[in-house]
């Protein structure tokens, strides 16, 4: 039990957002609680996330762990660096679908984040038209 144990300590974000997901579709509960679930799990992926850091140095992308897609690594330059490469300061090196797409970690992250705001989005649209 130690390996499902240790990897809901580090992607509790992941499985509450699937766990919530499951949920809903089989109306144990609505939306509202589903929206609310719907933002923890995206705050998770933005901030929480284990991730590899994103910042552009000298020689490229940072290989530095991270947590989350905005939050940088242990250097105090990178702190909050993944918000300006996000935003498109640049192209090709430093372009937001470099930052979001370069290895596996980053692209699930990128998924979990578009999931649990379109998620949120059809929450919403449900809670309201309901």
């Amino acid at each position: 039990m130690g390996g499902l144990a240790e990897f809901l300590k580090k992607r509790w974000g992941v499985a509450l957002l699937v766990a919530g997901m499951l949920a809903w579709a089989s109306d144990v509960i609505g939306p509202g609680v589903f929206i609310l679930v719907a933002a923890v799990a995206v705050l998770y992926f933005l901030l929480q996330a284990p991730l590899q850091c994103i910042a552009l140095g000298r020689q490229g992308r940072c290989r530095n762990n991270a947590q989350g897609l905005l939050r940088g690594c242990w250097i105090r330059e990178h702190k909050w660096q993944g918000l300006k490469a996000l935003r498109g300061a640049g192209d090709g090196e430093q372009g937001p679908r470099t930052a979001l797409l370069q290895d596996r970690q980053q692209m699930s992250a990128s998924l979990g984040v578009a999931v649990g705001v379109i998620s949120a989005i059809v929450a919403c649209a449900d809670f309201i038209f309901k």
